[in-house]
């Protein structure tokens, strides 16, 4: 009688109407509530993110060309567990039924659901649906539009939709419906922050992403029944007396999506639709996180947000050896320096890096981002002083001289290009979607930098190299008189008139200068440089406090982008190291802090079927540590392994170990795409690397497979500006 006794009070008879699953930090608790003949799950926060589901198995339907509207059912029974609770749902609907059991638990602010669904079909029944795809949200007790409520996807959406353009998932202001392709994001991850700074978000603890190519291939955006589709999605639902953040599988995304090369011109606004078969015997699996918290500022929910996704998702180094990496990357490096006519020096924009292809190669040589030929040169020369080896002559003379050609040749006050064509000796500029003579502050800014710090290491070593210094200052003095008084600088200028004309007076990329000018306020020791320099960082600082950084990238329109955080953490750190000013390390700190969530920190498999000749990014190497690239499109690079010695100074300054952990990642995974003798590819040879990739649909393609010397470039950066930061914790974080 005792035992049957506990058995009723664990099934919670009829007669109950609430079960409680447990407590939220701050106060608040999740229960189980009975309205009518089911149950449903209902969260009571201390703000106003209270989130209820009464019916949480969703299903929705498709056959022929139609979709059919979401099937909601709440839960026949609750069972408490020793770990939380599990319940049970069922839809019937003719010959199809749907048994769901879901197993709920509650650890601190995170409230975890595992999934079971299984699908029975009568046999030889006629079908009134050929597919489904099932999901759970949380609707929030207060409604809040796309324009109230700041949202984060990561690498994609930070807030509103301000830096965003309107055909960027995200980018629409009064838009209904927002899901999103786990495999677009860095963390399965999407999150709210409402008004009164509470916090809701939801992630894919244990993401699949395995699918088929059908799925992978799709640049028609078509929609789809497969069961090899494992991809989920993750967003939001804004309609009129409804929000509602939660997890779809398989992935349906819309409203606004993307063919697959996306940059530039694939992003349409439909719906990709996915679907499972209704056969008998069919079984999904999943599981969603669901996080509560409360935030005081949009930087701080995705501050947050993003490294409880790290801490779950723990994502795993692919170790290399990196010494060898950096021997390889320097000689593929310095062979791609050559002598051309009239004694110019340079190294080419562009060269194609499969081996099975005719070799191409574009014969500018540029300043800056993309072709970074002095920052080529000066990594040449900080290897030979870090590690001195019987290098031939040649070597050292074409790094010096490549410096003497652009100091000696490319006048900079006024810029008469980014660099030159190398066959006549003519001007020239780096990108083909630029306008005719348009230049770059970031083109000028990123290899000056690379001058100065060249200079100062030689300058050390006892040799002198007067015409580098009066060329970087020739752009200073150039520059400076164009600052507006509130401390901006213009992204571009035409080149090719009687005067150099800005073209985009945008001063979102002021950050660019800021390094540069207190580089050269210190080895000039003349103060109007670090004057300028921090002007432009106060006004950079004025509009990224609120966690939007924007208008890195040159060839994307000024939108948010990884890399207005990566240069700005570069910026700000380099203000910290020259005025000691600890206000400097926490605006670091906060551009670290948002870079970093453009890295993948889970791993998209290449499809099984797909042939790996063909494939860009090969099966089995690890996503892990890659980076979309900017908002607007999912191609992914490797450009943040530039930032190694970045983030491992911020570890040595703040103590923080995640830091530690993210320039430990981008050292070592992001060398998967290299060829080296462990994993040659098909490239062209050793040190070669294609420029970028996609991870959704075109999955393992790019838009080329074109190799540019940022590429090495960046990779030579995080190690050799890491060794010389601290080669004992080189050599630590060497170690897998």
């Amino acid at each position: 009688m005792r035992k049957l006794s506990l058995l009723l009070l664990l099934t919670f008879p009829a007669a109950a109407q609430t079960l409680r699953l447990g407590a939220l930090p701050g106060g608040g608790n999740v229960e189980f509530r009975k309205t009518g003949a089911t149950w449903g799950i209902f969260v009571k926060t201390a703000g106003q993110n209270a989130a209820s589901q009464p019916q949480p198995l969703h299903l929705e339907f498709f056959r022929d060309t139609v979709h059919f509207p979401v099937k909601a059912v709440g839960y026949q029974t609750v069972r408490k567990t020793p770990d939380g609770a599990v319940a049970t749902a069922r839809f019937i609907e003719g010959p199809v039924r749907v048994d769901a059991e879901d197993t709920w638990s509650l650890d601190g602010g995170t409230l975890r659901l595992s999934r079971k669904l299984m699908v029975f079909v009568a046999a030889d029944a006629r079908l009134p649906y050929r597919g489904f795809l099932s999901g759970v949200t949380l609707e929030l007790e207060k409604p809040a539009s796309r324009q109230q409520a700041q949202a984060f996807a990561p690498g994609m959406i930070y807030g509103g939709t301000e830096f965003l353009t309107p055909v960027a998932i995200g980018g629409i202001a009064h838009q209904r419906h927002l899901r999103i392709r786990e495999d677009r994001l860095p963390a399965p991850l999407f999150g709210l922050r409402l008004s009164d700074g509470t916090t809701l978000a939801a992630l894919d603890p244990a993401p699949d992403g395995s699918t088929s190519l059908a799925d992978a291939n799709d640049t028609k955006v078509q929609t789809l029944v497969d069961e090899a589709v494992r991809v989920g999605a993750v967003g939001a639902d804004f309609l009129e007396k409804k929000t509602a953040l939660g997890f779809w599988f398989p992935g349906t995304e819309g409203e606004m999506t993307y063919t697959g090369n996306t940059y530039p011109g694939g992003q349409v606004h439909r719906w990709r639709r996915r679907y499972h078969p209704l056969k008998n015997g069919f079984t999904q699996t999943y599981r969603v996180d669901f996080n509560f918290g409360k935030s005081p500022s949009l930087p701080d929910f995705y501050t947050q947000t993003w490294r409880w996704a790290w801490r779950t998702l723990q994502p795993k180094v692919a170790p290399h050896d990196l010494n060898t990496v950096r021997e390889i990357l320097v000689k593929q490096l310095a062979g791609e320096m050559f002598r051309y006519p009239g004694g110019m020096v340079g190294i080419s924009n562009f060269a194609d890096a499969p081996a099975r292809k005719p070799l191409y190669r574009d014969f500018k040589s540029i300043m800056g981002f993309t072709g970074k030929a002095l920052e080529s040169a000066e990594h040449v020369l900080l290897d030979q002083q870090l590690h001195p080896a019987p290098w031939p002559d040649s070597v050292r003379r074409n790094a010096l001289e490549l410096f003497d050609t652009f100091a000696d040749k490319l006048p900079l006050s006024p810029p008469r290009g980014e660099g030159f064509d190398l066959r006549t000796g003519g001007f020239s500029q780096a990108l083909f979607v630029q306008k005719v003579n348009e230049v770059f502050l970031r083109s000028f800014t990123d290899d000056l930098k690379a001058t100065l710090r060249a200079y100062r290491r030689e300058k050390a070593a006892g040799i002198d190299h007067p015409n580098w210094l009066a060329w970087a200052r020739s752009f200073a003095d150039w520059l400076l008189p164009q600052q507006a008084p509130e401390g901006g600088f213009p992204r571009t200028w035409t080149y090719g008139k009687p005067t150099v004309e800005v073209s985009d007076p945008s001063p979102a990329a002021s950050y660019n200068a800021v390094p540069f000018l207190a580089m050269l306020g210190q080895i000039t020791g003349e103060r109007q440089y670090l004057d300028a320099a921090l002007r432009a960082a106060e006004f950079c600082w004025g509009r990224q406090q609120g966690g939007i950084f924007a208008g890195g990238t040159i060839d994307n329109p000024d939108v948010i982008d990884k890399e207005a955080g990566t240069l700005s953490l570069e910026a700000y750190l380099t203000l910290f190291e020259v005025t000691g000013d600890k206000g400097w390390l926490d605006r670091a700190q906060a551009a670290a802090n948002f870079a970093e969530t453009w890295m993948f920190v889970w791993n998209v498999p290449m499809p099984a079927e797909a042939d790996d000749a063909q494939l860009h990014w090969k099966r089995g190497v690890s996503t892990v540590g890659a980076q979309l690239i900017a908002s607007g499109h999912s191609l992914t690079d490797n450009y943040m392994t530039f930032d190694v010695d970045e983030f491992a100074r911020l570890y040595q300054l703040t103590g923080d170990a995640h830091y530690r952990d993210v320039a430990r990642i981008l050292l070592h995974n992001t060398k998967g795409m290299i060829s080296l003798p462990a994993h040659p590819h098909d490239l062209r040879a050793l040190g070669w690397s294609q420029e970028h990739f996609s991870f959704a649909p075109w999955r393992g393609y790019g838009l080329h497979r074109g190799w540019l010397p940022w590429v090495t470039t960046s990779h030579l950066n995080g190690l050799l500006g890491l060794e010389e930061l601290d080669k004992k914790l080189f050599e630590e974080l060497s170690e897998p």
